[in-house]
């Protein structure tokens, strides 16, 4: 096997699509810190064995072992959340083996210096309110063990100035790390709210604030899907202004505007929840009705167009409204989604040819 393809897939274990990409990412970290975890302990274990310090040595193997099994859990399909169980061993056996090396001292008293991991490590999987809280504990933890009268809860002396100055010092270092988890998560969900924001707009007309063309796509699809595989109706209308271009030379395009955004509305105003409203381009709408057959179809389509014939404009002290046109096509089974909207332009087309201000359907 490829090297470079099994490390990517050994890192990847427990990603999938369906997660937000922050998930992803801490999943991605989980796995590459336990490999880092279970190994560093796994050589430093077996060192401490070389060196005949069984404990120590068996402390950091336990260590490797509970690293490994974050990983494993990863792999899990039977756990719902595998990623927070995984975590919270790393974090948890992270914290009781410094508790343990500041206890003991670890070799020749450097075993402390090691506990600067644990607070990139406890923000990064809990962040900032759970991270803080568990490196608060920790804090308390080590402090008790290291500042209790005549050091009789710890295996190891320390001199007052190195205990002081560690603590000080992981102090800081917390600070500077819950201060960057901080400024990472809110560019985070900045960026993730922009991106949101800017996928809005781009489904959506800015004149009328209806889906457009790649927005509709997307609801088209899911709903015909949807349609075949439950076997519901399916109905798409295609609506059209009537002699639209001569709106605009009489009354002007901003008029013209306020009338694809007016219509708009109107149409908005008569469907359900379910259905959905598109502007398909320039003066043309797309209808796309769920669990609708053509004759309920029809009888929205006239309703719409009557009102739109008896809605009145203003404009230089005139008044003046407009007509649309409306071409329908009950989906069939045997229909794709693009032969389905050929369908009903094809219907909408035959409105116009015979007088316009109709409805059509095949």
């Amino acid at each position: 096997m490829d090297f470079k393809k099994f490390v990517y897939n050994y890192l990847n274990t427990g990603v999938v699509q369906t997660n937000d990409p922050e998930s992803n990412q801490q999943i991605f970290v989980a796995n590459l810190f336990s490999f880092i975890g279970y190994s560093i302990t796994f050589l430093m274990g077996v060192s401490a064995f070389i060196r005949q310090d069984r404990l120590l040595g068996a402390v950091l193997i336990i260590a490797c072992l509970l690293f490994f099994s974050s990983h494993l859990i990863l792999r899990s399909k039977r756990i719902t959340n595998p990623y927070k169980f995984s975590s919270n061993i790393v974090t948890s056996s992270l914290m009781l083996l410094m508790v343990y090396l500041v206890y003991t001292g670890g070799v020749n008293g450097t075993g402390p210096l090691w506990i600067y991991i644990v607070p990139p490590v406890a923000l990064f999987f809990g962040g900032m309110r759970k991270g803080t809280r568990n490196i608060g504990l920790f804090v308390l933890v080590i402090s008790v063990l290291m500042f209790y009268p005549n050091d009789e809860w710890l295996g190891t002396s320390y001199t007052y100035a190195f205990k002081s100055r560690l603590i000080y010092s992981f102090l800081t270092v917390s600070c500077l790390f819950a201060f960057y988890e901080y400024v990472r998560q809110t560019s985070f969900y900045r960026i993730q709210e922009m991106s949101r924001k800017f996928e809005k707009q781009a489904m959506r007309d800015p004149l009328s604030g209806l889906l457009n063309r790649r927005g509709m796509q997307e609801k088209l699809q899911q709903e015909f899907d949807r349609s075949q595989r439950y076997k519901n109706n399916l109905t798409v209308m295609m609506c059209d202004i009537d002699h639209f271009k001569i709106v605009n030379d009489q009354y002007g395009h901003d008029k013209g505007d306020e009338i694809i955004k007016g219509l708009g509305d109107i149409f908005k105003s008569g469907l359900r929840k379910q259905d959905s409203l598109a502007r398909w381009g320039g003066e043309e709408y797309l209808f796309l009705l769920p669990e609708t057959n053509g004759s309920q179809a029809m009888l929205l389509a006239e309703k719409l167009r009557s009102k739109i014939e008896e809605t009145q404009y203003n404009q230089d002290n005139k008044t003046f409204s407009v007509t649309v046109s409306i071409g329908l096509h009950q989906i069939a089974s045997s229909d794709t989604i693009n032969q389905a909207i050929t369908k009903a332009d094809t219907n909408l087309f035959k409105a116009k040819e015979q007088g316009r201000n109709r409805c059509i359907i095949d």
